[in-house]
């Protein structure tokens, strides 16, 4: 068994009917032999997924790329949210075309920072004991992009958009108040201390989160917001914080059979990275459906 230990390349080799998979090519340059590989590098290894799979030639479908905010607001607006369900998952579709969801719900929750190597990232979680809990319900909102050609490159343009987040907040998150966003202003230290609202995420910077996001994932914000004020009313606070940027970065997607194996024979790709899943349990049944295949042929 290997653990820590990172994987250049892969190792294929051409047979009559295509390719085969032959193993895997580590960092330190030794190689290790495998009928069988899977790959499910996480939304980080996305990138790399995309480079060795297109250097063998294989047909990729481009993914869309998630971009939005974190949004902050009291545990008594998602009150009947956060009793009643487990994690609630909202869709909306907006004016604009563009499609926005609820995601990684945290009652009681912090907003963190999220390293994506060595972009910083919103984010958030929650803990097990209560009493390390916080007075707040933070949860993601994600606008899916979807581009036509020629631009085939989602991924680094979520990337350009979190740097220019980091510019703006000298390296961080930048926060603002719902209030703020409306009347087209940048927030400052002052605007939120005077809220009703306060940041788990202290060393947010302040700022204008217009002059990052472009004008059609800030509609959707909004529109999304507006909406979800009809669920949990409240929620359209001009007190509610959103920090800024949080991404979702997948893989551009290989061809797969229903078993998630490639066009190269005994490679399987799987989970969020792979472009595949879009969530923790989805990704847990990738992995199960990949390993049952396996099975049943390395046992006939």
């Amino acid at each position: 068994m290997r653990f820590t230990t990172e994987v250049d390349d892969i190792v294929t080799e051409r047979t009559e009917s295509g390719h085969r998979v032959k193993g895997v090519v580590l960092k330190n340059g030794e190689t290790l032999t495998a009928e069988k590989v899977v790959i499910a590098p996480g939304r980080d290894g996305s990138v790399w997924l995309s480079k060795i799979l297109r250097k063998r030639r294989l047909r990729m479908i481009n993914n869309q790329v998630n971009i939005g905010v974190r949004v902050e607001t009291s545990n008594i607006v998602m009150q009947e949210i956060n009793e009643h369900l487990y994690e609630g998952k909202f869709i909306f579709n907006t004016s604009v075309g563009t499609q926005v969801r609820t995601f990684c719900s945290n009652p009681s929750g912090h907003v963190v920072v999220e390293n994506h190597s060595g972009i910083m990232l919103a984010n958030g979680h929650a803990y097990k004991d209560p009493k390390l809990g916080s007075n707040n319900t933070n949860f993601a909102l994600l606008v899916s992009h979807k581009f036509s050609d020629p631009f085939d490159k989602p991924n680094e343009y979520a990337h350009e958009i979190s740097r220019l987040a980091n510019a703006l907040s000298n390296g961080g998150i930048i926060v603002q108040k719902y209030g703020d966003i409306l009347k087209g202003r940048r927030s400052t230290e002052k605007r939120i201390k005077e809220g009703f609202i306060e940041p788990t995420l202290k060393e947010a910077v302040p700022g204008d989160l217009g002059l990052v996001l472009p004008y059609n994932t800030m509609k959707s914000l909004i529109e999304m917001t507006e909406a979800l004020n009809h669920v949990t009313p409240g929620l359209a606070s001009e007190h509610t914080l959103f920090y800024g940027v949080e991404a979702k970065f997948y893989s551009a997607r290989p061809k797969l059979n229903d078993r998630f194996e490639t066009e190269i024979a005994g490679l399987y790709v799987g989970g969020d990275g792979a472009g595949i899943t879009r969530g923790l349990a989805q990704a847990s049944a990738c992995g199960v459906w990949i390993a049952r295949d396996i099975v049943e042929k390395l046992t006939h």
